[in-house]
């Protein structure tokens, strides 16, 4: 991970098929660090690009100057999220997939962006520890395990999950991984 001129961050991963979970790992974890002054709450939120294909890796302290297929795939999106209004971008570069998708990531949008910083921070700490159990998620965080429990329900995580699932096995087939 690379982070230069204070609001931009670039990864690099070698398991594409994580990708999604990484986004949404992010995410959550901007958003459960979210302030809150008096009455009004100030969510962290970043737009995101995902770019999946043969990686040239460059030198660790030099990512940013990357430019191989998935960091330009990733940068093409990432300058037309803004006009559509966007905030999580995939591409692969194989059009049934991308089609897929771009229908499916503004669902995902939809739940995420009603976060809550309570919810983000459990939802963070249950991708994070894919086998933590709500009791222990709320003795990390310091709450009961039915306040974990309320949390994760609403924030809708079980209903992206296996789409999770999915993107994993599309990701390992279309790239045999």
């Amino acid at each position: 991970m690379d982070i230069y001129r204070g609001d931009s961050f670039q990864c690099l991963s070698n398991k594409p098929e994580k990708g999604l979970l990484l986004l949404l790992l992010i995410k959550s974890g901007l958003k459960s660090h979210s302030t809150k002054t008096g009455s009004k709450e100030t969510q962290w939120d970043a737009r995101m690009s995902l770019g999946i294909g043969a990686a040239e890796y460059p030198q660790p302290d030099n990512l940013r100057e990357a430019s191989s297929d998935p960091f330009t795939k990733s940068g093409r999106s990432l300058d037309q999220m803004k006009e559509k209004g966007r905030l999580l971008q995939v591409t692969t570069g194989n059009d049934l997939l991308d089609d897929e998708l771009h229908a499916l990531l503004p669902l995902i949008e939809v739940i995420t962006d009603k976060w809550s910083t309570a919810q983000a921070d459990a939802v963070y700490q249950s991708l994070l520890y894919s086998n933590i159990t709500q009791y222990e998620i709320g003795k990390r965080i310091g709450k009961s395990q039915r306040a974990i429990g309320k949390r994760l329900e609403v924030s809708k995580i079980e209903a992206i999950r296996p789409y999770l699932k999915r993107f994993e096995k599309q990701i390992a087939w279309t790239f045999n991984r």
